[in-house]
């Protein structure tokens, strides 16, 4: 593996590690106070009294997101885990359109949702860079 790969390579592990962490850490907030975490999300208003109970799907899906970059981190596959990167990229870049569409802040939509996209589709797009098979090794 060339240098630059494997620094590409380093670098979109980094970011997919720590974006696994910070996503998951959002979901257990939003499972353990979601009426605090609510403002944060961007929108106008949210739910509140029985209406409520929708704050901690966000929890139970962030958690999940998380935790799913963390099972394909492990397994040490750099082109699985890419391509999980950019597929999980939707989930900010769903949430971004929701608030923008909902009337909420554009500031929180695109400095929140939208850096979050852009940086989970900058570490796919590291972790997939370089060669998809591996080169030829030389016959003894």
């Amino acid at each position: 593996m060339s240098a630059k790969l494997l620094s590409h390579t380093r670098i979109g592990i980094f970011l997919a590690f720590v974006g696994a962490l910070f996503i998951g850490y959002v979901g257990v907030c939003y499972l353990l106070a979601p009426q605090s975490m609510a403002p944060n999300f961007g929108l106008p208003s949210w739910p509140h009294g029985e209406g409520a109970g929708f704050l901690p799907v966000k929890g139970a899906r962030d958690l999940t997101s998380g935790l799913v970059i963390l099972t394909v981190l492990v397994t040490g596959n750099r082109r699985v885990l890419g391509w999980v990167m950019l597929a999980t990229a939707l989930t900010p870049i769903g949430d971004m359109f929701i608030v923008l569409l909902s009337g909420g802040e554009p500031a929180t939509a695109f400095g929140v949702h939208g850096a979050t996209a852009a940086t989970v589709i900058l570490a796919g797009g590291l972790l997939l860079s370089g060669s998809r098979t591996r080169s030829p090794q030389p016959v003894a």
